[in-house]
């Protein structure tokens, strides 16, 4: 038995193209050579020459950091002069329509407009998405957002880690006082959205039995043909708004799209509340 020919004792298992033999297929995960490794790092110490290069290396785009989260985000490289941001702003604006090219999701989700106080600036403002507060939709108003918020709010929604999340707030008190955010901590909330959504399948199951022949594509549902059912006005939606499950369960609700749509589409409603109870309210009228 030949060993390893880096002290450890144990059986050679490697030839390497110096001649060497060794345990592992590399000399570093041998258990001498790490210990060894281990205790040079434990009593280094660098010189005030070697830290002032290391300092040097870490800065601009020396950094290894450096343009990781694109060039205009908050955590860009080190310390920037204003020359250096000024320059990074005007190369790469953060503008509506570069959103709206490569964040489809998000341009679809979020409305967007240029405050029309500077326009020349491109500030672009959003909604906020508590209902009651003056900057919400539903009150007709815009606020500005960060940068930070605006790419937390595009990696919940784009990437396969979000969780459709981090909504956009004017202020903390909104963000607090908005039941979208607590759904997300309150154990109640939690609970009775769970209770919601499991008496829609409910009356969503009852609605496929009985009215089967009205739903366009029905047949193709399964991972056969790779199509599922979809609410058009999501259930999310439904329990925010208070909507009765046997509306959000109606025929007239539910659609069949491919698997890949509804997971784009996910919690996003495809129509409105006013909509779907005005189809409703036709298909009652037309046995009339």
């Amino acid at each position: 038995m030949q060993l390893c020919n880096y002290g450890c004792g144990r059986e050679a298992k490697y030839q390497f193209k110096n001649g060497k033999l060794c345990c592992e297929d590399h000399f570093n995960k041998c258990s001498k050579m790490r210990k060894n490794n281990s205790e040079k790092h434990k009593n280094y110490k660098p010189t005030k020459e070697t830290r002032k290069k290391l300092s040097k290396k870490l800065k601009g785009e020396k950094n290894a950091l450096f343009g990781k989260f694109g060039r205009d985000h908050p955590r860009y490289g080190s310390k920037q002069t204003k020359k250096t941001k000024n320059k990074i702003s005007k190369k790469n604006k953060f503008t509506i329509e570069k959103i709206q090219e490569k964040y489809l999701i998000f341009a679809k989700e979020e409305e967007m407009r240029y405050n029309p106080d500077k326009l020349e600036e491109k500030e672009i403002q959003v909604h906020c998405k508590y209902s009651e507060c003056k900057n919400s939709k539903e009150n007709g108003g815009w606020f500005t957002p960060t940068l930070i918020q605006f790419y937390e709010r595009i990696r919940h929604l784009e990437t396969k880690t979000g969780n459709d999340g981090n909504y956009l707030y004017c202020s903390e008190k909104c963000k607090q006082k908005c039941c979208l955010y607590n759904l997300r901590s309150d154990p109640n909330l939690i609970s009775k959205f769970k209770k919601y959504k499991n008496n829609v399948y409910k009356e969503t199951y009852k609605t496929v039995e009985k009215f089967s022949s009205k739903i366009k594509n029905l047949e193709l549902q399964g991972k056969e043909f790779g199509y599922e059912l979809d609410h058009k006005f999501s259930i999310y939606d439904g329990f925010i708004n208070n909507v009765d499950p046997k509306i959000i369960s109606h025929w007239k609700n539910l659609q069949i799209i491919t698997l890949k749509e509804n997971r784009e589409k996910h919690k996003i409603s495809s129509i409105t509340l006013e909509e779907l109870l005005e189809e409703i309210k036709k298909e009652k009228n037309y046995g009339k």
